[in-house]
């Protein structure tokens, strides 16, 4: 080989060498690049995650707040209305009472027992509407720890009337004045023991993830 042609031999293998030391740096750039991408794309993928995760946990716990809410509400309005047909109650079992101390004196005017047993009635009505909130708030146990107060309520509200008809009939009311009473105080016993259960159920609940 002269020398023309090992001088054009190593200017290709010179060149060849730059094209081929360029090619490789070209690939090696790209896959770097390609990795910043891929990177970026991973680290951008991983913070919407990391936002949305954040997002639903909010939106959970809000959730979980407003049900709170809703259930510790209808509790209070359910219990408020128990309350006032208990009073209720009591203050016609009181005049009943009243009637009785004054049977048979004849200067002595009859309390007027219809009134009481009317707004009694009127009280009891407007259970049944704190009673069927309750009942869309609470699960299966509590309503039926629900249904159980409710059945003494009604049971404490028809003793009391049938009192007031014992004594509009001049018939024997001492069995249904012990029965009335008996009533009352298994509807107080009965509403303790509820609230303690409502107060319970909704602790548990606040502590919910």
């Amino acid at each position: 080989m002269d020398e023309g042609a090992a001088a054009i031999w190593a200017a290709g293998i010179g060149v060849g060498g730059v094209v081929i030391t360029a090619g490789m740096g070209w690939y090696a750039a790209r896959e770097a690049a390609a990795a910043q991408v891929t990177a970026a794309q991973e680290t951008a993928a991983a913070q919407v995650e990391a936002a949305l995760a954040g997002v639903q946990a909010q939106v959970s716990a809000q959730r979980q707040e407003m049900m709170w809410q809703v259930r510790s509400e209808a509790y209070i309005a359910f219990l408020g209305q128990v309350e006032a047909v208990r009073v209720k109650v009591v203050d016609l079992a009181h005049v009943c009472g009243e009637a009785i101390d004054t049977m048979g004196r004849s200067s002595s005017t009859a309390p007027d027992l219809d009134t009481p047993r009317d707004q009694l009635a009127e009280t009891f009505k407007n259970l049944w509407l704190r009673d069927a909130a309750l009942r869309l708030s609470v699960d299966a146990e509590q309503a039926e720890q629900a249904e159980q107060l409710r059945l003494l309520i009604m049971e404490a509200v028809e003793d009391v009337s049938e009192l007031v008809d014992m004594i509009y009939t001049g018939r024997q009311f001492r069995a249904a004045r012990r029965r009335s009473q008996t009533s009352i105080d298994a509807l107080n016993e009965g509403i303790v023991e509820w609230t303690r259960n409502a107060r319970w159920h909704l602790g548990a609940a606040s502590q919910e993830p």
